[in-house]
C-alpha cells in the first residue's frame, strides 16, 4: 500500500491535505513534528513525503538533508511560505524533487 508522509504543521492544511489525498488504496501519516516524523520512519518507509519548512522543533531543509542521506529515492516534495528565488533554489539543491509555495489551490 503506498504511503504519504506530511509533515506540516498547520493543523487545519494537515488535515486538508489528508482529506484531499486519502484513497483506499493509500495510507496517510500526518505529523507537526520533525521528532513525530522521525518517529514514523520506525514503521515504515514512506512512497512520498510532503514537507513543510518552518516547523516547531526544527528545520524542514535539516529534516530534508538527513531524508536524503538515508533514503535518497523516497521523493520529497516542499510545501512552504518560504517564496524566495533563493528559498526555492537551496530547497532543490538540497533534494527536494519539488517546491511549492502556500498558499496554493
Amino acid at each position: 500500500m503506498e504511503q504519504i508522509l506530511i509533515l506540516e504543521d498547520d493543523t487545519a492544511l494537515n488535515q486538508g491535505l489528508c482529506k484531499a489525498l486519502k484513497t483506499e488504496s493509500r495510507k496517510l501519516v500526518s505529523c507537526e513534528t520533525v521528532k513525530a516524523a522521525r518517529d514514523q520512519f520506525l514503521c515504515g518507509c514512506p512512497s512520498l513525503i510532503l514537507l513543510d519548512i518552518n516547523l516547531p522543533d526544527g528545520s524542514g531543509l535539516d529534516f530534508l538533508q538527513e531524508l536524503k542521506r538515508n533514503y535518497p529515492d523516497i521523493p520529497v516534495i516542499l510545501l512552504t511560505a518560504n517564496d524566495t528565488d533563493m528559498d526555492i533554489v537551496k530547497g532543490l539543491e538540497l533534494g527536494a524533487d519539488d517546491y511549492i509555495t502556500k498558499p496554493f489551490s
